[in-house]
């Protein structure tokens, strides 16, 4: 009788545990086949590889309490009660409906009272951010995933500086990874001095990588000042003269959009339950909990900006940004432009374009030709065939790496923040995106994209089905891992 070796029967129970947990956990069937090919291929490398970054979690704790932190904020701000009616919102049924279960998921409802400018210059965020934290009187807030201290950047954190020293609370939440070197830098060192509590996020560290998986990134990008004054977009803190140049894709474009009213106080509770898990770890109290201003200024403003903050990511329940874009996409009647730098769809991201486009809509892809992620161009260049031949219009930013995310929908309702058109920022990163229901902003944002698409080439099908077979064959190799990126 031939016995089995040792290491043959640990692999076999190896894979057999983990064929069971994954199967358990009911992840989308293509990421389930993923993970056992891999474990099942790679006898030791596929067990350390699941559980470095096969579970979408960032600790028990966080999943329970994160909900809890965010209701009682949510409570103290007043979001927690939707303050429109039935026929307020200028936009389709299917919109107002799919906004009530956004609400549902994430007990942040549509709200009045707001006003919402455009910014889609470096240069103007800057001085805006600038002046408007020159002019805090009570508190500063900051969460980002990249902090660069170069160019104008600098300007930045010498106002927060000036803030802190003359009493304002200010906060500075940057993620442990992308902000590595600021945070090992001699400006975190002077902005403590002068009175900013900086806090790593999501901090990674070889005992950590024990219990949560070390790749899951704070994405998001946020400002609040004074609980009356908000910025959201896609864009890091880095001067775009100065970041990444080596990198040779020219200068990322972004947008930023600077908010006033009740909208602000959505933003700060994202940032308040992030900042409470990064410092205390989650064991709060009453006493952390009021430990943030609570008290919203009440502003009416003469064009009543309907906005919806949505946060994801594996602190939440569901993906619920995920469920919102495939969703709205299938709820367009006349147009959906998508403007994203990552672009790595799955099937049910492309069944909603494509069905769009046959339908007669008038779908549009605005891409930056060139991006600083190799793996990501060529799974995201394997589904160009598939979009093109059912009219999709795919087009590619020339000038620079275009790093806007932003969708728009029948020129009602727009989608802006930090979620990319990939797995990654559907279900692994912390982001945060801004639902706008509101016609002049959409055509102020459906101007900037016609800016960028004046600045691209289309490309066509003819032309990108006589690409090489070396170029084909790495695409669809690379778009095997597409659930993974």
């Amino acid at each position: 009788m031939t016995s089995i070796p040792f290491t043959v029967l640990l692999h076999v129970l190896a894979v057999l545990f983990l064929g069971f947990r994954i199967l358990y956990r009911r992840l989308a069937v293509n990421t389930t086949l993923a993970w056992l090919i891999i474990i099942a291929a790679l006898p030791i490398g596929g067990i350390v590889f699941y559980f470095l970054f096969g579970d979408h979690r960032l600790g028990r704790k966080r999943l329970k309490l994160g909900e809890r932190i965010r209701n009682y904020y949510q409570n103290a701000y007043d979001i927690s009660a939707c303050d429109i009616t039935h026929g307020q919102m200028t936009v389709s049924p299917f919109f107002e409906d799919l906004s009530r279960v956004v609400a549902h998921e994430t007990g942040f409802h549509p709200t009045m009272g707001n006003k919402i400018r455009l910014f889609d210059e470096a240069g103007h965020v800057f001085t805006s951010l600038i002046a408007d934290i020159d002019k805090a009187q009570q508190s500063c807030f900051l969460e980002f995933y990249i902090v660069e201290a170069k160019g104008r950047v600098v300007q930045v954190l010498e106002a927060l500086e000036r803030a802190a020293k003359r009493g304002v609370q200010c906060r500075f939440l940057a993620d442990d990874v992308g902000s590595r070197i600021f945070l090992k830098s001699q400006w975190r060192k002077r902005l403590e001095e002068a009175g900013v509590e900086v806090v790593r996020s999501l901090e990674v560290g070889i005992i950590k990588s024990l219990s949560k998986r070390t790749d899951l990134r704070n994405h998001r990008k946020l400002v609040i000042i004074d609980l009356s004054i908000g910025y959201i977009g896609s864009s890091n803190l880095v001067d775009p003269v100065e970041f990444k140049k080596e990198a040779d894709v020219g200068q990322w474009v972004d947008i930023m959009a600077r908010l006033e009213g009740h909208i602000v106080s959505s933003l700060a509770v994202v940032f308040n339950t992030d900042f409470i898990f990064d410092k205390v770890g989650g064991d709060y109290s009453q006493e952390t909990l009021q430990k943030f201003p609570s008290e919203t200024p009440s502003k009416e403003f003469e064009r009543d900006a309907v906005l919806q903050l949505i946060p994801s990511g594996p602190e939440m329940r569901t993906s619920p940004i995920y469920e919102v874009v495939v969703a709205a996409l299938f709820g367009a009647r006349k147009s959906i432009t998508v403007v994203t730098p990552y672009f790595v769809p799955d099937e049910a991201l492309v069944l909603a374009l494509t069905n769009a486009a046959r339908r007669g809509i008038n779908v549009m892809l605005v891409l930056p030709k060139r991006i600083d992620s190799i793996m990501a161009r060529h799974a995201s260049e394997a589904v160009y065939d598939e979009l093109l031949e059912a009219g999709v219009i795919i087009t590619r930013y020339q000038s620079g790496l275009l790093h806007t995310k932003a969708i728009l929908i029948d020129e009602d309702v727009s989608f802006i923040g930090t979620v990319n058109m990939d797995m990654r920022s559907f279900y692994l990163n912390l982001e945060v995106t801004l639902a706008i229901y509101d016609k002049a902003f959409n055509l102020r944002l459906r101007d900037t994209v016609n800016h960028y698409v004046a600045r691209a080439e289309p490309l066509e099908l003819e032309r990108w089905k006589a690409r090489s077979k070396l170029k084909r064959f790495k695409e669809n190799v690379l778009r095997l891992a597409a659930p993974l990126l």
